[in-house]
Protein backbone atom coordinates (compact mmCIF):
# COMPACT_ATOMS: atom_id res chain seq x y z
CA UNK A 1 0.00 0.00 0.00
CA UNK A 2 1.39 3.37 -1.00
CA UNK A 3 2.27 6.11 1.47
CA UNK A 4 0.47 9.30 0.54
CA UNK A 5 3.73 11.26 0.74
CA UNK A 6 5.15 9.11 -2.08
CA UNK A 7 2.49 10.18 -4.58
CA UNK A 8 3.55 12.54 -7.33
CA UNK A 9 1.84 15.92 -7.53
CA UNK A 10 -0.08 14.70 -10.55
CA UNK A 11 -1.29 11.63 -8.63
CA UNK A 12 -2.01 13.71 -5.54
CA UNK A 13 -4.17 16.19 -7.42
CA UNK A 14 -6.32 13.33 -8.69
CA UNK A 15 -6.48 11.66 -5.27
CA UNK A 16 -7.43 14.84 -3.39
CA UNK A 17 -10.16 15.60 -5.90
CA UNK A 18 -11.51 12.10 -5.41
CA UNK A 19 -11.78 12.44 -1.61
CA UNK A 20 -13.30 15.92 -1.73
CA UNK A 21 -10.24 17.97 -0.75
CA UNK A 22 -10.87 20.73 -3.28
CA UNK A 23 -8.58 23.21 -1.56
CA UNK A 24 -5.57 20.88 -1.69
CA UNK A 25 -6.28 19.84 -5.28
CA UNK A 26 -6.51 23.50 -6.29
CA UNK A 27 -3.15 24.31 -4.65
CA UNK A 28 -1.44 21.48 -6.50
CA UNK A 29 -3.09 22.45 -9.77
CA UNK A 30 -1.57 25.93 -9.44
CA UNK A 31 1.90 24.48 -8.74
CA UNK A 32 1.77 22.31 -11.87
CA UNK A 33 0.33 25.17 -13.91
CA UNK A 34 3.28 27.42 -13.00
CA UNK A 35 5.86 24.67 -13.54
CA UNK A 36 4.66 21.57 -15.47
CA UNK A 37 7.95 19.79 -14.73
CA UNK A 38 6.87 19.51 -11.09
CA UNK A 39 3.98 17.18 -11.98
CA UNK A 40 6.17 14.13 -11.39
CA UNK A 41 7.72 15.46 -8.17
CA UNK A 42 6.81 13.56 -4.99
CA UNK A 43 4.51 15.56 -2.74
CA UNK A 44 6.94 15.07 0.18
CA UNK A 45 9.62 16.84 -1.87
CA UNK A 46 7.63 20.02 -2.46
CA UNK A 47 8.76 23.13 -0.60
CA UNK A 48 6.56 24.28 2.27
CA UNK A 49 6.30 27.68 0.63
CA UNK A 50 4.49 25.97 -2.26
CA UNK A 51 2.46 23.28 -0.49
CA UNK A 52 2.45 23.43 3.30
CA UNK A 53 0.48 20.42 4.54
CA UNK A 54 1.74 18.52 7.59
CA UNK A 55 0.41 15.19 6.26
CA UNK A 56 2.92 15.28 3.39
CA UNK A 57 5.77 14.70 5.89
CA UNK A 58 6.98 11.10 5.74
CA UNK A 59 9.37 11.33 8.69
CA UNK A 60 8.40 10.81 12.32
CA UNK A 61 10.21 11.72 15.51
CA UNK A 62 9.73 9.85 18.79
CA UNK A 63 9.53 11.17 22.32
CA UNK A 64 8.81 9.92 25.83
CA UNK A 65 6.98 11.50 28.76
CA UNK A 66 9.55 11.99 31.53
CA UNK A 67 7.01 11.60 34.35
CA UNK A 68 9.73 11.32 37.02
CA UNK A 69 10.62 14.97 36.44
CA UNK A 70 7.06 16.35 36.45
CA UNK A 71 6.79 19.81 37.97
CA UNK A 72 3.60 21.82 38.53
CA UNK A 73 1.61 19.51 36.28
CA UNK A 74 4.13 19.79 33.44
CA UNK A 75 5.77 16.57 32.23
CA UNK A 76 8.94 17.16 30.14
CA UNK A 77 9.34 15.38 26.81
CA UNK A 78 12.62 13.58 26.10
CA UNK A 79 14.05 11.83 23.07
CA UNK A 80 12.89 8.18 23.13
CA UNK A 81 16.07 7.15 21.31
CA UNK A 82 18.53 8.35 23.95
CA UNK A 83 17.11 7.19 27.30
CA UNK A 84 17.84 4.10 29.40
CA UNK A 85 15.77 0.93 28.99
CA UNK A 86 14.05 -1.01 31.78
CA UNK A 87 15.95 -4.32 31.70
CA UNK A 88 13.35 -5.96 33.96
CA UNK A 89 10.93 -6.08 30.99
CA UNK A 90 13.03 -8.66 29.12
CA UNK A 91 10.90 -11.75 28.56
CA UNK A 92 7.99 -10.18 30.48
CA UNK A 93 4.48 -9.51 29.26
CA UNK A 94 3.38 -5.95 28.52
CA UNK A 95 0.27 -4.08 27.43
CA UNK A 96 0.15 -1.48 24.66
CA UNK A 97 -2.60 1.15 24.60
CA UNK A 98 -3.32 4.07 22.33
CA UNK A 99 -3.40 7.27 24.39
CA UNK A 100 -4.31 10.54 22.71
CA UNK A 101 -4.61 11.11 18.98
CA UNK A 102 -4.31 14.60 17.53
CA UNK A 103 -4.85 15.49 13.88
CA UNK A 104 -3.53 18.90 12.88
CA UNK A 105 -4.46 18.16 9.28
CA UNK A 106 -5.30 15.02 7.29
CA UNK A 107 -6.23 15.08 3.59
CA UNK A 108 -9.94 15.28 2.80
CA UNK A 109 -12.72 17.76 3.51
CA UNK A 110 -11.37 20.10 6.20
CA UNK A 111 -14.43 20.12 8.45
CA UNK A 112 -15.52 16.57 7.72
CA UNK A 113 -14.91 13.26 9.44
CA UNK A 114 -11.97 11.08 8.40
CA UNK A 115 -12.50 7.32 8.65
CA UNK A 116 -9.05 5.99 9.53
CA UNK A 117 -7.89 2.41 9.96
CA UNK A 118 -5.11 1.90 12.50
CA UNK A 119 -3.01 -1.11 11.58
CA UNK A 120 -0.74 -2.45 14.35
CA UNK A 121 2.05 -5.00 14.05
CA UNK A 122 4.51 -6.29 16.65
CA UNK A 123 6.77 -9.22 17.44
CA UNK A 124 5.53 -11.57 20.16
CA UNK A 125 7.40 -14.34 21.97
CA UNK A 126 4.78 -17.03 22.77
CA UNK A 127 5.13 -19.05 25.96
CA UNK A 128 6.90 -22.35 25.36
CA UNK A 129 8.02 -21.46 21.83
CA UNK A 130 11.55 -20.78 20.61
CA UNK A 131 10.24 -18.78 17.65
CA UNK A 132 8.92 -15.24 17.75
CA UNK A 133 5.73 -14.58 15.83
CA UNK A 134 4.32 -11.51 14.12
CA UNK A 135 1.02 -10.22 15.54
CA UNK A 136 -1.33 -7.94 13.62
CA UNK A 137 -4.39 -6.04 14.81
CA UNK A 138 -6.63 -3.27 13.46
CA UNK A 139 -8.94 -0.62 14.91
CA UNK A 140 -11.06 2.00 13.13
CA UNK A 141 -11.14 5.60 14.32
CA UNK A 142 -13.20 8.58 13.21
CA UNK A 143 -10.96 11.68 13.32
CA UNK A 144 -11.31 15.40 12.59
CA UNK A 145 -8.78 18.07 11.70
CA UNK A 146 -7.67 20.30 14.60
CA UNK A 147 -8.86 17.61 16.99
CA UNK A 148 -8.83 13.91 17.60
CA UNK A 149 -11.37 11.23 18.39
CA UNK A 150 -13.87 10.34 21.06
CA UNK A 151 -11.82 7.22 21.77
CA UNK A 152 -8.86 7.42 24.11
CA UNK A 153 -6.82 4.85 26.02
CA UNK A 154 -8.07 1.88 24.01
CA UNK A 155 -6.15 -1.32 24.51
CA UNK A 156 -4.27 -2.56 21.44
CA UNK A 157 -2.34 -5.58 22.70
CA UNK A 158 -2.59 -7.22 26.11
CA UNK A 159 0.01 -9.66 27.40
CA UNK A 160 2.51 -9.27 24.58
CA UNK A 161 5.62 -11.20 25.67
CA UNK A 162 8.78 -9.20 25.03
CA UNK A 163 11.47 -11.05 23.04
CA UNK A 164 14.90 -10.79 24.67
CA UNK A 165 16.18 -8.81 21.68
CA UNK A 166 13.36 -6.28 21.97
CA UNK A 167 10.25 -5.44 19.96
CA UNK A 168 9.61 -4.02 16.52
CA UNK A 169 6.37 -2.04 16.73
CA UNK A 170 4.56 -0.70 13.66
CA UNK A 171 1.52 1.51 13.30
CA UNK A 172 0.09 2.67 9.99
CA UNK A 173 -2.85 5.09 9.79
CA UNK A 174 -4.75 4.32 6.60
CA UNK A 175 -7.23 6.73 5.02
CA UNK A 176 -10.43 4.99 3.93
CA UNK A 177 -11.93 6.91 1.05
CA UNK A 178 -14.33 4.41 -0.44
CA UNK A 179 -17.89 3.86 0.80
CA UNK A 180 -17.68 0.15 0.03
CA UNK A 181 -14.64 -0.11 2.30
CA UNK A 182 -16.51 1.64 5.09
CA UNK A 183 -19.37 -0.87 4.82
CA UNK A 184 -16.90 -3.74 4.69
CA UNK A 185 -15.18 -2.47 7.84
CA UNK A 186 -18.25 -1.73 9.95
CA UNK A 187 -17.70 -4.92 11.88
CA UNK A 188 -14.53 -3.32 13.27
CA UNK A 189 -16.80 -1.34 15.57
CA UNK A 190 -17.60 -4.58 17.40
CA UNK A 191 -16.14 -5.32 20.82
CA UNK A 192 -13.49 -7.73 19.61
CA UNK A 193 -11.76 -4.91 17.71
CA UNK A 194 -12.15 -2.28 20.44
CA UNK A 195 -11.11 -4.25 23.50
CA UNK A 196 -7.58 -5.05 22.30
CA UNK A 197 -5.89 -8.25 21.21
CA UNK A 198 -5.45 -10.61 24.17
CA UNK A 199 -2.19 -12.52 23.66
CA UNK A 200 -2.71 -15.15 26.35
CA UNK A 201 -3.85 -18.21 24.41
CA UNK A 202 -5.80 -19.63 27.37
CA UNK A 203 -7.74 -16.35 27.63
CA UNK A 204 -8.20 -15.79 23.90
CA UNK A 205 -8.55 -19.09 22.00
CA UNK A 206 -9.35 -17.18 18.77
CA UNK A 207 -6.11 -15.19 18.85
CA UNK A 208 -4.88 -16.44 15.47
CA UNK A 209 -8.25 -15.87 13.84
CA UNK A 210 -8.44 -12.25 15.00
CA UNK A 211 -4.88 -11.55 13.88
CA UNK A 212 -5.75 -13.27 10.60
CA UNK A 213 -8.75 -10.97 10.11
CA UNK A 214 -6.47 -7.95 10.50
CA UNK A 215 -4.03 -9.31 7.93
CA UNK A 216 -6.87 -10.05 5.51
CA UNK A 217 -8.33 -6.55 5.86
CA UNK A 218 -5.00 -4.92 5.06
CA UNK A 219 -4.46 -7.25 2.12
CA UNK A 220 -7.88 -6.34 0.75
CA UNK A 221 -7.10 -2.62 0.96
CA UNK A 222 -3.72 -3.21 -0.69
CA UNK A 223 -5.28 -5.16 -3.56
CA UNK A 224 -7.98 -2.54 -4.07
CA UNK A 225 -5.34 0.22 -4.28
CA UNK A 226 -7.89 2.79 -3.12
CA UNK A 227 -6.64 3.63 0.36
CA UNK A 228 -3.40 5.38 1.30
CA UNK A 229 -1.13 5.38 4.34
CA UNK A 230 -0.93 8.81 5.98
CA UNK A 231 1.30 8.07 8.96
CA UNK A 232 3.81 5.25 8.73
CA UNK A 233 5.23 4.68 12.21
CA UNK A 234 7.91 2.10 12.85
CA UNK A 235 9.75 1.98 16.15
CA UNK A 236 12.25 -0.62 17.31
CA UNK A 237 12.59 -1.11 21.07
CA UNK A 238 15.60 -2.82 22.62
CA UNK A 239 17.63 -2.98 25.81
CA UNK A 240 21.15 -2.34 24.50
CA UNK A 241 21.08 1.46 24.66
CA UNK A 242 21.85 1.79 20.96
CA UNK A 243 21.33 5.20 19.40
CA UNK A 244 18.56 5.37 16.77
CA UNK A 245 16.70 2.58 18.60
CA UNK A 246 14.10 3.37 21.26
CA UNK A 247 14.62 2.01 24.75
CA UNK A 248 11.74 -0.04 26.14
CA UNK A 249 10.28 1.02 29.48
CA UNK A 250 6.93 1.58 31.15
CA UNK A 251 5.38 4.90 30.27
CA UNK A 252 4.00 7.04 27.47
CA UNK A 253 5.62 7.45 24.05
CA UNK A 254 4.64 9.96 21.38
CA UNK A 255 5.10 9.64 17.61
CA UNK A 256 5.06 13.04 15.89
CA UNK A 257 4.76 13.47 12.13
CA UNK A 258 7.50 16.07 11.93
CA UNK A 259 11.10 16.38 10.67
CA UNK A 260 13.63 15.59 13.38
CA UNK A 261 15.54 18.81 12.82
CA UNK A 262 12.45 20.81 13.78
CA UNK A 263 11.96 19.04 17.12
CA UNK A 264 13.87 20.27 20.14
CA UNK A 265 12.50 18.11 22.94
CA UNK A 266 13.54 20.48 25.71
CA UNK A 267 11.10 23.05 24.27
CA UNK A 268 8.01 20.89 24.88
CA UNK A 269 6.04 19.39 27.75
CA UNK A 270 2.81 17.52 28.39
CA UNK A 271 0.27 19.56 30.31
CA UNK A 272 -1.69 17.29 32.67
CA UNK A 273 -4.56 19.75 33.11
CA UNK A 274 -5.38 20.08 29.40
CA UNK A 275 -3.86 16.78 28.15
CA UNK A 276 -2.04 18.76 25.45
CA UNK A 277 1.56 18.91 24.26
CA UNK A 278 2.64 22.53 24.70
CA UNK A 279 5.75 24.69 24.25
CA UNK A 280 7.35 26.12 27.40
CA UNK A 281 7.45 29.60 25.82
CA UNK A 282 3.63 29.61 25.34
CA UNK A 283 4.07 30.63 21.69
CA UNK A 284 1.52 28.03 20.58
CA UNK A 285 -1.60 26.56 22.13
CA UNK A 286 -0.49 23.02 21.30
CA UNK A 287 1.85 20.89 19.16
CA UNK A 288 1.12 21.84 15.50
CA UNK A 289 1.80 18.39 14.00
CA UNK A 290 -0.17 15.17 13.73
CA UNK A 291 0.78 13.01 16.70
CA UNK A 292 -0.22 9.83 18.50
CA UNK A 293 0.68 8.72 22.01
CA UNK A 294 0.84 5.10 23.11
CA UNK A 295 1.32 3.68 26.57
CA UNK A 296 3.47 0.71 27.62
CA UNK A 297 2.64 -0.98 30.92
CA UNK A 298 3.49 -4.29 32.57
CA UNK A 299 0.84 -6.97 32.23
CA UNK A 300 -0.69 -8.14 35.50
CA UNK A 301 -2.35 -11.54 35.82
CA UNK A 302 -5.49 -10.11 37.41
CA UNK A 303 -6.07 -8.02 34.25
CA UNK A 304 -7.49 -11.13 32.59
Amino acid sequence: MKNISDLTLKEMKKYLSKIGDKEGAREIKEIIKKDPDKADLKVSETMDSQFNQVWKIKEHTYGFFDAENEKDGKIPLVNALTMDADLSLKGERINIRIGNIYVERYPGIFGGDHEILFEFKAKHSPEGSSEDESIQYTQKYTLRNKGGTGKSGLSVMKGLRVPHNGIDFYLNTIYLNNKNEEKFLKFLDSGIFNSGLELIASVNPVLKQVSGYASGITQYLTDEKKSKIIQEIGLGFDFAGNSEVASLKNGTYVAIQAPRHKMNWSDWYYDKDSSLLKPYDDSLERMPYNHITFVISKYEEDEQ
